[in-house]
């Protein structure tokens, strides 16, 4: 239990008028309780960017860190860029039957980038008055913490960044800010651990990927700044049980998450469950996906009336997993079955043998281009453009999903440049081969995603997620009869930007997600 309200039973006696004051307060904070569930419990926002975007990266340059991307050695739209981000997927999802060892290095030199997994970045305020602070999202984990009594952290402090100073989180700074004890409610000790010292505090060890990479240290609460969108005092604060991360270790140390990381899992500890649990907001969140490297997470965005729907399978990862019944590429129609983690945090979509070869034989059968060779891109089937060629249209993807919603793939392609060239002389079907089944963020751009933990749904929607959230307004998406994708045309150095806007390049302008496979282990001492 996350949060808990204790009355006491002893016993006093009150005068009627006593009484009439108390049931007034009461009355008054019963209304006030009421009126504050229906303003907020529809959205509590954050924004959010890519791991790629030119602000994360200005960030890392200014630490001194690895770089998680180089436009000098990969440009946007390269073969270098695009064997960047897949180094980024292979590296994520080690110890899950990938194609282990696997290794892509970049065309003018030997070299290869490790990322942990995490893509996207959100900034957030905690405690009185507040500290920001610049986390990593994750639905693969549960806990959220900040670097605190920093004995091994990663170097936070940052005053050319936009005239902000990230800092440790510093919890004598906060007039809010409480320790748990291991005896608390809200220290999530497992059944082997022995509380010898009521008062001691609530310790913490989480273990990412093999074990090589950590956060580990105490366990506070303090208030969490939400945006409530709308209403016109939008600011929120509600108090939220995170790790005072003393210790990181591993690869936490080279910048994968900076500044902490927000774990939003299907567990009573991950914020999402936590900001549930005060009662202001459904147990559900969205993920709108922009072509921009911004996004939006809303927690308490049940969706709306008109999205279409799957159920979420039940998995002991908890990962977010769907049944396909049926695929269609183009004209062609497949009885395919099989499962998919919608996994936003991966950049390319990725499928088994059988489904990939059913996907891209049938994709490549329908293509007017004439295929194309090139030495070293990451995926299989490109296409040619010829010099004077300003729109392509390519076979539309639509999988069926359990229950008969149709999911489209909307920007399916990716175009290829040289480093020094305006325009692209290739496009190519951005999909790869894995041992499982993943519907990555290449084809969740353009849409509005929504995480439906309480009924256990999965929700999407069309949408032009880079406008204001109040004038969402539906991104162009074909009828589902028709066999090919709207015209995308083709980027040049001039209309690149509104290219992206209209999603024709996916991975051009990659995306902000989420994180939702890399499964982590969370223990408590």
């Amino acid at each position: 239990m996350i949060s808990s309200l204790h009355l006491s039973n002893s016993a006093s006696s009150f005068s009627s008028s006593e009484l009439m004051a108390h049931s007034s307060i009461f009355l008054f904070f019963l209304i006030l309780t009421i009126a504050l569930t229906s303003c907020y419990a529809n959205k509590l926002g954050l924004d959010f960017h890519h791991r790629f975007s030119d602000k994360v990266r200005e960030w890392t340059d200014s630490q001194g860190l690895p770089p998680v991307w180089k436009p000098e050695e990969a440009p946007h739209g390269t073969v270098e860029y695009y064997r960047a981000l897949l180094k980024h997927d292979l590296n994520r999802h080690r110890g899950r039957s990938l194609a282990s060892g696997e290794q892509f290095d970049f065309a003018n030199g030997n070299k290869t980038t490790e990322y942990l997994g995490f893509l996207h970045y959100a900034f957030v305020d905690l405690g009185t008055p507040k500290q920001t602070f610049f986390v990593a999202l994750d639905t693969g984990s549960d806990l959220f913490w900040v670097p605190c009594h920093c004995k091994n952290c990663a170097p936070t402090s940052d005053p050319s960044y936009q005239n902000m100073m990230f800092s440790n989180y510093v919890p004598s700074a906060s007039t809010t800010s409480k320790m748990i004890s291991c005896s608390s409610d809200q220290c999530f000790t497992n059944s082997t651990t022995q509380c010898t010292n009521k008062t001691a505090s609530c310790t913490y060890i989480m273990e990412y990927g093999f074990g090589y990479t950590s956060s580990s240290g105490i366990l506070v609460q303090d208030d969490l700044h939400l945006i409530a969108r709308h209403i016109s005092s939008n600011l929120v604060k509600l108090p939220i049980v995170f790790g005072c991360g003393e210790v990181q270790t591993g690869d936490l140390l080279n910048g994968v998450a900076p500044n902490g990381l927000m774990g939003l899992g299907m567990s009573n500890i991950s914020v999402p469950s936590i900001i549930a649990s005060h009662g202001i907001t459904s147990d559900s969140f969205s993920m709108c996906f922009g072509t921009d490297g911004y996004g939006r997470l809303n927690f308490g965005d049940s969706g709306s009336a008109d999205q279409y729907e799957t159920s979420l399978n039940t998995n002991p990862y908890g990962f977010y997993n769907i049944s396909i019944t049926e695929v269609t590429v183009g004209s062609t129609i497949s009885e395919l079955s099989f499962t998919a983690i919608v996994d936003s945090g991966t950049t390319y979509s990725g499928f088994t043998s059988t489904v990939y070869g059913w996907l891209v034989t049938s994709f490549d059968a329908q293509v007017s281009e004439p295929s194309i060779y090139i030495s070293g891109c990451p995926f299989d089937y490109c296409y040619e453009i010829s010099p004077t060629q300003n729109e392509v249209q390519v076979p539309s993807i639509y999988f069926t999903t359990e229950g008969g919603s149709s999911f489209q793939a909307l920007y399916p392609i990716v175009f290829i440049s040289e480093q020094n060239s305006k325009r692209p002389f290739s496009y190519c079907l951005a999909i790869v081969r894995y041992d499982f089944n993943i519907i990555g963020e290449n084809f969740l751009v353009g849409q509005r995603i929504v995480f439906n933990r309480e009924k256990e749904v999965l929700g999407w929607k069309p949408y032009n997620c880079s406008t204001d959230e109040n004038t969402f307004a539906p991104a162009p998406a074909p009828a589902p009869s028709s066999p090919y994708s709207p015209v995308i045309p083709v980027p040049t150095d001039s209309n690149r930007a509104s290219t992206c806007s209209v999603g024709a390049a996916t991975i051009i302008c990659v995306v902000a997600s989420l994180i939702l496979v890399t499964h982590m282990g969370l223990s408590f001492y």
